[in-house]
């Protein structure tokens, strides 16, 4: 698991004592190391929710790494869902409604409305009348579409 990813589950206090010692996993398959690293890595089930997070504060200690924004991490886990779209398309439908989550509830910008739509083409397809005649193959080509195209403008460059 990635920082900014780690960052953004505590942030949004959705964050689960395995996501830690993922990250820690992550760390060390990335040739960073410390004592507390190594021993948050070796944690294994059942986890102890305070021991962790306490052996994760260590880590950033001793590695020296400085908290992201949660804006940053917010604009990571977005382009992270994107690139899961376009990774794996069969999965489209709830990464894209996922990303209207975290549209909704991060950012305010007239391009990312998007996604608000393709929820509303989601509900339709899942549960409305389906008055347009949506098809799953139509619903994911849209998804795909949108996904490339946001990957492809500098927002997250911001």
């Amino acid at each position: 698991m990635e920082t900014k990813m780690l960052y953004y589950k505590i942030f949004k206090k959705k964050v689960e004592p395995v996501d830690y010692v993922n990250w820690a996993i992550k760390m060390l398959e990335s040739s960073d190391t410390s004592a507390s690293l190594n021993i948050l890595s070796s944690l294994s089930e059942t986890l102890n929710t305070f021991e962790v997070e306490d052996y994760f504060h260590r880590a950033v200690r001793e590695l020296g790494i400085e908290e992201p924004s949660q804006d940053k991490c917010s604009k990571y886990y977005f382009w992270y869902l994107l690139k899961q779209i376009i990774d794996n398309e069969s999965n489209a439908i709830n990464y894209a409604y996922e990303i209207y989550q975290v549209v909704r509830e991060e950012f305010v910008s007239e391009e990312l409305n998007v996604w608000y739509e393709i929820s509303e083409m989601i509900d339709d397809y899942r549960y409305g009348d389906n008055i347009e005649g949506i098809t799953i193959e139509s619903l994911i080509s849209t998804i795909v579409k949108e996904a490339k195209k946001q990957l492809n403008c500098n927002f997250f460059l911001n």
